[in-house]
């Protein structure tokens, strides 16, 4: 199949909204979130509902982040995992915001709550400004211009690593104050298949 992207809308946010991909005559988003569902079914029977619920909601809005800027969609995936609590956490369930992103930027809304954070390897609560998000891609496009426009970030080829290498880079270029983070993310990626529903979805297309 040949993948079209509609043309770029300029939003709010400063990015498009999740676009939809279509071929002439298929909406290619509908037909990959329906096999997504059915290969989740089949290759991870034993998820809990709010599991299964979970990864049917992001894992195709983390393939369209890959696929526009080459940002693994195993890595965004087990990110939203963890940040969020499988989208269980407030700040997912009321607004969106999947991977703790903080408001910095003056003269934007935002809601404030506590998060848990490491300092001197010990965990604190800690009361912030978090973004919020209309829709789960918006809040995944977000993510992607965060990392695009990071200095941190300037001389990192995505297209050219892989999820594990990723992983590891985001622990040296100081992306969590976990110093397990890399650890935690390796472990969910392993766990839930996320390099084999990646490789079977690329195949798809």
């Amino acid at each position: 199949m040949t993948l079209v992207a509609c043309a770029r809308e300029p939003l709010e946010f400063g990015y498009e909204s999740y676009r939809e991909v279509r071929t002439y005559d298929i909406d290619l988003g509908q037909s990959l979130r329906t096999s997504t569902k059915d290969w989740v079914q089949n290759n991870l029977p034993n998820l809990e509902s709010y599991q299964y619920e979970f990864l049917n909601k992001v894992l195709v809005p983390s393939l369209a982040e890959e696929m526009k800027w080459g940002l693994p969609l195993e890595v965004m995936t087990a990110q939203a995992i963890l940040e969020s609590g499988w989208g269980r956490s407030e700040l997912a369930a009321k607004y969106n915001n999947y991977f703790g992103i903080k408001e910095y930027r003056k003269n934007r809304g935002g809601v404030k709550l506590h998060s848990d954070e490491y300092v001197n390897g010990n965990k604190v609560s800690i009361r912030s400004k978090f973004r919020v998000y209309d829709t789960p891609a918006h809040c995944f496009a977000d993510r992607s211009e965060w990392f695009l426009g990071n200095s941190r970030y300037q001389d990192l080829d995505f297209e050219k690593v892989d999820c594990f290498q990723f992983t590891t880079e985001l622990q040296k270029r100081g992306y969590a104050t976990d110093i397990n983070y890399t650890i935690r993310l390796n472990r969910i990626i392993k766990k839930y298949k996320l390099c084999e529903y990646a490789a079977w979805v690329k195949r798809s297309i």
